[in-house]
């Protein structure tokens, strides 16, 4: 079982006296898109402080160099170029889960928001808006918003999800694909929502948007706000997409987040979470897997023998990984 996060961290922090928000901006090699994503957060109008701390993850291009030039004088915000050091793994490919870990583990916010360096806000009241929300509903744990997609050309397209409710619960966060786009997403900074999110499951989760909604979702209900406040830019060069997902991956690391997380919630939700995890075995039935496959669903079945054994779809995903060619 891996340890909770604890690491040395900096000392300096920003020259904000008691925020209320602090927003983590993730960025590795996101120098075409860095500069829009910081200047969009510069710009957000609110009555109340915030501190953002940006975690430079060893860029070779110049992001780093371009995140000095933005932020330069705004006492708001602090840039850590944590240099070319090892990446947090996980099964093999490299992820920026420490940078965001590092990050979170600095914020005094009351309330956190997360995002990519190459996404970015489009209102300049969408933080006040989400707080205030929050402040006048304290059993809302967290709030989204709809996010634009952002093309190759620079032009906003389609929403990133067609429509989504005015409230989630865990039934809707824990499902098939997020539920939302992280960079729309404020939550509250409680214990037990840190606790989860920092815990030795949350931070080798596979899908790590996705833990930290249910994070907050178990611990009360989502809201949203109105408006398409949010940009998601797709390139295709996130650290994601370079095989951690591959395959059947995707599949087999949900569900054994879903099924630490039921460990982690002592069975709440658990038929919610064993009807979703069915669907991610019933995606994989067919489909050709490799020998690192065959040895990951192995491993899988020894991590979670409550879920798997006795049910018929993982005889049948057995059967195909038996089956499978040697690589």
């Amino acid at each position: 079982m891996m340890a909770p996060f604890q690491e040395p961290l900096p000392t300096v922090r920003p020259a904000v006296k008691d925020p209320l928000v602090s927003v983590l901006v993730c960025t590795y090699q996101h120098g075409p898109w860095i500069a829009g994503c910081l200047e969009s957060i510069k710009a957000q109008r609110t009555d109340f402080p915030f501190e953002v701390l940006v975690g430079e993850d060893g860029s070779t291009d110049d992001t780093g160099s371009v995140c000095d030039r933005v932020t330069a004088g705004d006492p708001r915000i602090m840039v850590y170029h944590w240099g070319e050091g090892r990446r947090w793994c996980i099964e093999g490919c490299p992820t920026g889960r420490r940078n965001f870990m590092r990050l979170y583990a600095m914020a005094r916010g009351r309330y956190v928001h997360f995002i990519d360096g190459d996404d970015g806000w489009l209102d300049p009241m969408k933080l006040q808006r989400q707080v205030d929300l929050l402040e006048a509903d304290p059993a809302c744990m967290g709030s989204y918003h709809q996010t634009a997609v952002k093309d190759g050309s620079g032009a906003l397209t389609d929403p990133w999800r067609d429509q989504l409710p005015e409230r989630m619960g865990i039934e809707q966060v824990v499902g098939l694909r997020a539920p939302f786009h992280p960079g729309s997403f404020i939550w509250r900074n409680t214990p037990a929502v840190r606790a989860m999110i920092t815990g030795a499951e949350g931070w080798k989760a596979g899908s790590g948007d996705m833990w930290f909604y249910a994070s907050a979702a178990a611990q009360g209900p989502l809201r949203r706000v109105d408006g398409l406040l949010s940009y998601y830019t797709r390139h295709g060069q996130g650290l994601s997409s370079r095989g951690l997902f591959a395959r059947t991956n995707i599949h087999r690391l949900r569900i054994l987040q879903w099924q630490r997380f039921d460990r982690l919630t002592a069975g709440r939700w658990r038929s919610h979470i064993d009807g979703l995890c069915d669907k991610h075995l019933d995606q994989v039935t067919g489909q050709a897997m490799t020998g690192t496959d065959r040895r990951r669903w192995c491993q899988a079945l020894v991590e979670a023998p409550r879920y798997f054994l006795g049910r018929r779809r993982w005889a049948r995903v057995l059967g195909a990984v038996r089956s499978a060619p040697t690589a």
